[in-house]
């Protein structure tokens, strides 16, 4: 198969977002990130002969960026948490949009505290991953995901708890104020 066969461009339309997204969360660095899910097509299309559909086809492709953004942690050793940089706030923005903008900011920011590995299984959960597919993406037992899982959201829990006040306002919307 070329980058021209169509179906390899539908592979690529339909997964890049997800692929993108996935390894935008473990490398919190986009340019990095891009190069990351650029080596991940064409490693999958140089091996899509032995792709054996035992996983879904994004479960397949994360497993091969998240063995790439592995390689680069290992050659780079870099501390991959940098400032989050958001979601654009406007003007037109209204109050509720700007709260829940900073709100994900700031809990995007904690998950960042954590390590890589109880960090990755927390995205992959979020994004709506299921214990078998987190298992598969991160090559190891399906028990081993769960606990992964669960230490995260114990720790993410505990970080909450020490960093944040967690209240609902007025408008019943969640929101975070730092703790002095």
């Amino acid at each position: 198969m070329s980058m021209q066969d169509p179906k390899v461009t539908e592979l690529y339309q339909e997964n890049y977002p997800k692929v993108f997204s996935f390894l935008l969360n473990a490398t919190n660095d986009p340019v990095l990130t891009e190069d990351l899910v650029q080596e991940t097509f064409i490693r999958a299309l140089n091996k899509l002969d032995t792709f054996r559909h035992e996983a879904s086809i994004i479960v397949w492709l994360n497993r091969i960026g998240y063995n790439l953004f592995l390689d680069h942690v290992r050659k780079k050793n870099p501390i991959l948490i940098d400032d989050f940089e958001g979601q654009v706030i406007t003007e037109d923005s209204s109050a509720e949009e700007v709260e829940q903008k900073l709100m994900s900011e700031c809990i995007r920011s904690k998950i960042q505290l954590l390590r890589e590995n109880y960090r990755t299984p927390l995205y992959l959960d979020i994004n709506g991953y299921s214990n078998q597919e987190i298992a598969e993406i991160l090559n190891c037992s399906l028990d081993n995901a769960k606990i992964r899982l669960h230490r995260a959201k114990k720790k993410i829990k505990e970080i909450l708890d020490d960093d944040c006040n967690m209240y609902y306002d007025e408008r019943n919307v969640l929101c975070c104020s730092q703790k002095k």
